[in-house]
């Protein structure tokens, strides 16, 4: 009988001393034993993103075809083409930090151009002019599979 009193005796004291050793929150809404690290790297993040887009200089960019109309596209960081408008464009926005950025002109019936551009800190804008050329009409080639 006294050895299943020290052992009930034992386990509540484990019990409450495992209870008593938790953290508890500091304030309302807390969980307590959280790391926040990532918490703070991803508010850091943000923080540098914003004095990026604040800091970074910025001019304009315009777009000519020769014919106009042209489906005017921007290769993005992640290398998705993103259409940003036709030509004659309106001012796209670049970074002014002499950083290139990758740039398509394509209209049906044309033979589609790429071209780096690339603007400086001092530059006023950029226009960018492009001379299409017409692709071969379908009846002048043949597709057939080599055998």
């Amino acid at each position: 009988m006294t050895v299943i009193r020290l052992s009930l005796l034992a386990a509540l004291a484990l019990f409450f001393a495992g209870c008593a050793s938790q953290v508890r929150p500091a304030k309302v809404g807390d969980v307590g034993g959280v790391d926040r690290t990532q918490q703070r790297a991803v508010q850091s993040e943000m923080r540098a993103s914003d004095n990026y887009d604040a800091m970074i200089p910025k001019t304009g960019a315009r777009f000519l075809s020769n014919p106009p109309g042209a489906n005017v596209e921007w290769f993005n960081d992640d290398g998705i083409w993103v259409s940003v408008g036709s030509t004659p464009s309106r001012e796209v926005v670049v970074e002014a930090t002499g950083k290139p950025e990758l740039f398509r002109v394509s209209l049906q019936g044309y033979l589609p151009q790429t071209r780096w551009v690339a603007a400086t800190p001092s530059s006023q804008g950029v226009t960018v002019e492009f001379a299409l050329q017409r692709e071969l009409p379908s009846d002048r080639y043949v597709l057939s599979e080599s055998r």
